[in-house]
């Protein structure tokens, strides 16, 4: 193990290379990643590094996350198949429906969606900031995702029946 681990840290100097590591991660790659974090403070790990190449190790949408952010930096995502609930339960697809058939909402979106449902979103939040910015929008034009828990509770919240 310990050789393995060395032939990791020295491929990470030969590229320019960091390793984020999701909170989930199993202590083995928290040990060899050079930032540990939840999905918001490993999209603003990547933001600011200064490294080539990124590995995101953890749900596939980080790693679209990191690429637009870094669109310039390779992102590789060591799992592409590892997905998320809260990312899972908001299709891009359900969600460009409900706009065509909503025209004129504002959609709010967690911060843990896929890169595609975020392009249809017009703003982004997080747990700390949801309840701030919904409170913002007039509540009779915002949709939620309501399969998601945080997204229920910030609207409610925020006097908003979810459709």
């Amino acid at each position: 193990m310990d050789n393995l681990i060395e032939a990791i840290k020295q491929l990470k100097k030969e590229k320019n290379a960091i390793i984020l590591g999701h909170y989930y991660q199993k202590g083995e790659i928290q040990d060899i990643a050079d930032y540990v974090g939840d999905s918001l403070a490993l999209a603003q790990w990547a933001a600011r590094t200064e490294a080539d190449i990124i590995v995101m190790c953890g749900v596939h949408f980080m790693g679209e996350t990191a690429k637009v952010l870094c669109p310039d930096k390779k992102v590789l995502a060591p799992d592409l198949n590892a997905g998320g609930s809260l990312a899972d339960s908001c299709r891009a697809d359900d969600l460009r429906k409900f706009k065509d058939e909503h025209p004129g909402y504002k959609v709010v979106s967690y911060v843990n969606t896929t890169a595609a449902v975020k392009a249809l979103t017009d703003v982004v939040v997080t747990s700390g900031n949801a309840k701030k910015i919904v409170d913002s929008f007039p509540k009779d034009r915002l949709q939620g995702n309501r399969q998601v828990h945080r997204h229920r509770l910030c609207l409610f919240l925020a006097g908003v029946e979810p459709l």
